[in-house]
């Protein structure tokens, strides 16, 4: 799936629609963005009111909605509490909390979807859309209910300004993922050139435009672009045009994201080059 710019490196970059598609109707399109063992990303549009997953849980992985626009419905717990995540907002289900999903308003919703680490559940989309049966981390709620459906989190974004010209709010930071929401100023450099050694850094541009420098390869990356970095190769992206930039960015796993945007550099998995 998708572009790879180095035989082998399993580098990615997808502009908005070129994602791999799963369905699309006038209700509904779903296409997989990332298909790697520490992270699997799907990007969606639901159409108003529709549904989507029941009740479920998942055993071994995190499961994780960023709303682009509009508002999504989860479904939390036995009791199936609704709670409303708007546009802006991520939403992370540990495992073996009780959840599912629908759009609940009278509006499209759209939104990212990250399963960190993957468990191959772009292989069990896959299977669906082909009339397969899959084994995936997909299990029924337990009869005792699972853990409460209090440890999701929707939103709690800590608000981390590091260096002139970037804003990062920190969305999450656990051992399976980090994910920041970045603003930067035009012409604002957002990283030097760097490697990580031990995990994935992947960038999904939300406004404004980015130019990614793969190997010395300079890509610009608009609105929609889907950008998937392995271990090993470096890489560095700055702001582009009058506007600045808007972005998230996620690394699989974390790796000590979360205490590098706080100020400690040491911990992080991160080489100037």
């Amino acid at each position: 799936m998708g572009a790879r710019l180095k035989p082998g490196t399993h580098t990615i970059f997808l502009p908005f629609g070129e994602g791999e598609v799963i369905g699309d109707s006038a209700d509904r399109r779903v296409e997989i963005l990332s298909d790697d063992e520490t992270l699997n990303t799907t990007w969606s549009r639901f159409g108003p009111r529709r549904e989507g997953a029941d009740l479920h849980v998942h055993r071994r992985h995190i499961d994780c909605f960023y709303v682009l626009e509009g508002e999504l419905t989860i479904r939390l717990g036995l009791e199936d509490e609704p709670m409303t995540v708007p546009a802006g907002t991520l939403a992370r289900v540990p495992p073996l909390v009780v959840h599912g999903f629908r759009n609940g308003s009278d509006a499209e919703v759209r939104y990212l979807n990250f399963h960190a680490p993957g468990e191959r559940f772009a292989d069990y989309l896959r299977a669906m859309r082909d009339d397969r049966s899959f084994s995936y981390d997909q299990h029924e709620p337990p009869e005792d209910g699972g853990r409460p459906g209090s440890e999701a989190v929707i939103g709690n974004t800590e608000h981390v300004a590091n260096r002139p010209g970037l804003h990062v709010e920190l969305l999450a930071d656990v051992d399976e993922l980090g994910v920041s929401e970045n603003r930067c100023e035009p012409a604002a450099e957002t990283d030097p050139r760097h490697v990580h050694r031990r995990h994935v850094e992947s960038i999904y541009v939300l406004e404004g435009g980015l130019t990614v420098t793969l190997d010395g390869r300079n890509l610009s990356a608009t609105a929609g672009t889907w950008v998937q970095i392995p271990p090993g190769v470096a890489h560095a992206y700055a702001s582009i045009g009058d506007t600045g930039a808007r972005f998230l960015e996620i690394h699989t796993p974390g790796c000590g994201y979360g205490a590098f945007v706080r100020g400690q550099p040491e911990a992080f998995d991160l080489e100037r080059v």
